[in-house]
């Protein structure tokens, strides 16, 4: 969606500092009189410390120190990220009770990342980004205009989140030009939020736009560095690789067998070098498989997996059939929900979950929180790729119980490894 920057005037009895003007600059043009602007910010001195906490602290959320993230896994980066904003919005907004959700280009779906006190939405309900009949949030994307909900019961558009909400407030959450989410945040008052509380949730929705793209930039960057990496490996060893290849023909013709072996190890080689640059959609060592003989203690195991990506979805169940599993293959989100409930329903419990996050239908913690409704114990293993979680399923599902994380690519013993550790934690497991 096209947007130019709104045009910003303050009205204070006091100038801003210019470090603060700047900050602000970033995203709002400041205009000098109320007769140019869109948005207007006025208050005494007390409205004007406000700005300035506001803006110290969104420059604070958007300098993420590239270093420190890159030493943390996914969920370690949500939690820093979602540690800051969280106590933000309690201390300089005052709100309690609220929601971050970030567009998903792919789906048109508003995912939760961030809630506080907000009721989630049930298992197969979403939000979009349309205008009716997806709540204040969808309209709020699809229109990029904030919104003040003095009462909701009155509101038509209101769907429910706080479960004793009286009133609400919902803001677009402006990148550049372009929506990336909302932020929702509603209150057990009647007419709880007036128009400064609307720019102030603005302004600070600016900033965390900016952050969660700073964070989303960082782990692309992560991802992209490694490929990198990898395929240059690759390119510097084509020659050597063509060259044991030549050695070992000729080999074959003294020596049949010691040839022969050595050119099944260059061909080794590199497969798994393909396999490291093929990214998250992969397990690195896959040709393991064939040589992992049968485990007792996983003998009978009964496993399902739910992975869209063929590649992942055949690599992870050819490990477990070796291992003497009983393994059940779902697709998507929806045909893995089925499936849990079908087995529910005929007492027929399985052993271990193992899901990816991100899948048509139905997303990981959805997964998740069906498998341990249905079996308050049921051991459950999320699987991701480098790159943004937008269900946030690792931090909502870690919260509840959730066994581990297996982040792609990895490799067949990491697999194993994961697998027997998740049932050995689980009671008759």
């Amino acid at each position: 969606m096209a947007h130019e920057r709104q045009r910003l005037y303050i009205s204070f009895d006091a100038s801003i500092s210019e470090e603060i003007q700047a900050a602000l600059s970033e995203h709002f043009e400041i205009v000098p009189s109320e007769s140019t602007n869109d948005l207007v910010l006025s208050g005494g001195g007390e409205m004007q410390s406000k700005i300035n906490a506001i803006c110290d602290a969104g420059i604070e959320l958007t300098q993420i120190d590239a270093s420190t993230v890159k030493s943390l896994n996914v969920a370690e980066r949500l939690r820093l990220m979602e540690e800051k904003v969280v106590r933000y919005v309690h201390e300089l907004l005052d709100m309690d009770n609220f929601e971050i959700r970030l567009l998903d280009q792919r789906s048109g779906n508003l995912e939760l990342v961030i809630a506080e006190n907000l009721t989630p939405l049930k298992i197969g309900e979403v939000i979009r980004a349309e205008e009716s009949e997806n709540g204040i949030c969808g309209n709020v994307a699809a229109t990029g205009k904030s919104y003040i909900c003095p009462d909701v019961s009155k509101e038509p558009l209101y769907k429910q989140g706080l479960d004793s909400a009286a009133s609400s407030i919902t803001v677009p959450l402006w990148l550049n030009d372009r929506i990336i989410g909302v932020f929702n945040a509603e209150s057990n008052h009647l007419d709880a939020f007036n128009e400064n509380d609307l720019r102030m949730a603005e302004i600070f929705g600016r900033y965390i736009a900016s952050a969660m793209h700073t964070l989303d930039l960082l782990v692309i960057e992560r991802y992209t560095t490694n490929e990198q990496i990898a395929k240059t490996i690759i390119d510097e060893l084509t020659v050597p690789l063509k060259e044991i290849h030549t050695l070992a023909k000729a080999l074959m013709k003294k020596d049949e067998t010691l040839g022969q072996q050595l050119l099944d190890a260059a061909k080794s080689v590199q497969q798994r070098l393909e396999a490291c640059t093929a990214g998250p959609q992969t397990i690195i060592d896959a040709d393991r498989a064939n040589f992992i003989k049968p485990d007792a203690t996983m003998t009978g195991k009964k496993i399902l997996i739910a992975d869209d990506e063929e590649v992942v979805r055949e690599g992870v169940e050819a490990v477990l059939l070796k291992l003497g599993c009983n393994v059940t293959v779902c697709e998507d989100g929806t045909d893995t929900i089925d499936k849990l409930k079908d087995s529910h329903s005929k007492n027929e419990p399985f052993d271990l979950i193992i899901s990816d996050i991100r899948m048509p239908g139905c997303n990981g913690y959805e997964v998740f929180t069906t498998a341990t409704d249905l079996w308050p114990n049921q051991p459950v293993i999320l699987m991701t790729g480098f790159g943004y979680d937008p269900h946030h399923s690792i931090m909502r599902a870690s919260q509840e119980g959730m066994h581990t994380v297996l982040f792609k690519p990895f490799r067949t013993e990491q697999l194993i490894e994961t697998v027997k550790k998740a049932c050995q934690k689980t009671a008759g497991c």
